[in-house]
């Protein structure tokens, strides 16, 4: 089986499908943050609020990085996508046990230091939302990893529907209060994680669990280096969301936690790009290719800044007209949270790239520098400035990260920063790339890498016959640990000895002929 090069058409393609989903599922998420600011009052959507962020917390940690070590080890050992689909399903059962112990654990701490009181209900509909989101990450992924595009942005959207009409349902007739808002927050995550995990039972014939004692221990040191950064970017993106109202109050909270969802509608262009960007990077057989990131990156924050223009400029009228009057007291910090998309974004992409290239731990450098800066800034600010003080510290986190990252960037390529940055010409480019989805969209024929190389007519999600995730072979060999691999075409990894083992990087640079970059 040829290692065929990842195809940039299909890839922009995917991005534009991907980003509309994520904008259909910010714009879900928005009704429903509206329905519950209309229904609830701003200190219960500040403890709203409290209940998000730690089951998010806890599914990020629960996870161990599976969803990168998914995505790479499909992308390096495509002649063994059931074993590693199998043994990636397995160590998830260890991961979602982890997480609900975690999450119990937690709740006995953060109800009296934040909420100042026992919330065991709050607790419980957290767990629904760190158990949903591990599950929803890990196969999302697997699905990336086979190149089932088009089956990962329908689960997108399925659960946009979801989180819409599990808050209506919950808070208009079950329960209307802070915990219901947070277990329909849960189940909308749960239902298309469920749906996800039945397309990955068409796509690979089996979903099965199994341990595989050496694909854990490569997917650990793997997925652990890479998730390391993840916790600390978690901590840059929601640590306010917890410091609000530990050291102001509930109310002010609930302001801040409306701005900090506004916000993020103008961030789903960079979600969707890094999402698609870092399979491609994986698979990519020259280690020094930098064009499609460079482009990736031009076209996203060029959509990013046309976002956020725009955002601001309705912004009063947006928080007052949709979430109420209360809720115009957010605007100033609306506006600093929508400026610091842009450093974010960037951060995004440099984060996908270098982990495509095996290189997790320089991206915990970068988080790690952003993690520093908001515990400091947000503990500096806040009480000086309030939510306003909350939403300059992510302006300074998100561009510290940024900063680092395009030092990792630089060092690991070579290549020009300056590439990075959007130019005239990249408008036409997003124009092009949307022009060509919709024209996809509207019956045209989408050619997909099939697994020898050849492009074959098909989905976008690689469904069609002749695709990479198309049926599997009846028998595949059991997943291989690198140091015993049999030979595969092309570089796979450039990384150095304290981010992946050591004797892998050996090996890995012999067969392929690569040079490690010094550190």
């Amino acid at each position: 089986m040829r290692h065929a090069a990842p195809q940039r058409g299909n890839l922009g393609s995917a991005m534009v499908a991907l980003t509309a989903a994520r904008l259909a599922s910010v714009v879900a998420q928005f009704l429903a943050g509206v329905v519950a600011a209309r229904l609830l009052d701003p200190a219960a959507l500040g403890v709203s609020g409290v209940g998000l962020t730690l089951g998010w917390a806890i599914a990020i940690v629960a996870n161990g990085g599976l969803n990168i070590s998914a995505v790479y080890f499909l992308g390096r050992r495509p002649g063994e996508q059931r074993a590693v689909v199998g043994a990636v399903l397995g160590l998830t059962l260890g991961a979602l046990v982890v997480g609900a112990v975690l999450t119990a654990g937690a709740g006995v701490v953060v109800g009296p230091l934040v909420v100042g009181r026992q919330v065991p209900l709050l607790i419980g509909a957290a767990a629904v939302i760190a158990l949903a989101t591990v599950g929803y990450e890990v196969v999302g992924a697997l699905l990336l990893g086979l190149h089932r595009r088009g089956a990962y942005v329908f689960a997108d959207v399925a659960r946009s529907a979801a989180t819409f009409g599990c808050t209506v349902l919950i808070l208009a007739v079950v329960s209307r209060t802070a915990e219901g808002y947070v277990l329909a927050t849960g189940l909308g995550i749960a239902v298309p994680a469920l749906v996800a995990l039945v397309v990955l039972r068409r796509a690979t014939g089996s979903i099965r669990p199994r341990f595989d004692r050496e694909f854990s221990r490569d997917a650990m040191r793997l997925g652990l280096a890479g998730q390391l950064g993840n916790v600390l970017t978690f901590l840059n993106l929601r640590l306010d969301l917890l410091l609000v109202p530990a050291l102001l109050r509930l109310d002010l909270a609930g302001v801040y936690f409306v701005a900090t969802r506004v916000a993020e509608v103008v961030g789903q262009p960079s979600t969707a790009a890094s999402s698609m960007l870092f399979p491609h990077v994986s698979a990519q057989t020259d280690p020094r290719d930098t064009a499609t990131t460079e482009r990736t990156s031009r076209i996203t924050l060029l959509t990013t800044l046309a976002a956020v223009v725009v955002l601001a400029a309705v912004a009063p009228l947006v928080l007052g007209l949709f979430f109420g009057p209360t809720y115009r007291r957010g605007t100033t910090a609306l506006l600093l949270l929508l400026a610091s998309m842009l450093p974010l974004a960037l951060a995004r992409i440099l984060a996908a790239d270098l982990k495509g290239r095996g290189r997790p731990g320089l991206v915990s450098v970068g988080t790690g520098v952003g993690a520093i800066l908001t515990v400091a800034a947000d503990l500096a600010l806040i009480p000086l400035l309030g939510i306003e003080g909350a939403a300059l510290a992510s302006v300074i986190a998100y561009a510290g990260t940024a900063g680092v990252l395009l030092g990792c960037y630089r060092q690991v390529t070579g290549a020009r920063l300056l590439a990075l940055m959007p130019r005239p010409s990249d408008v036409g480019d997003v124009v092009r790339l949307v022009r060509g989805r919709l024209r996809r969209s509207g019956g045209a024929p989408d050619s997909t890498p099939s697994p020898d190389g050849a492009a074959s007519a098909g989905s976008a999600d690689g469904s069609g016959p002749g695709s990479t995730a198309g049926s599997t072979p009846e028998r595949e060999p059991a997943y291989t640990p690198r140091h015993a691999a049999r030979a595969t075409p092309g570089p796979t990894s450039d990384a150095v000895p304290h981010e992946m083992p050591p004797v892998d990087v050996a090996e890995e640079a012999r067969r392929s002929g690569a040079h490690r970059d010094p550190v």
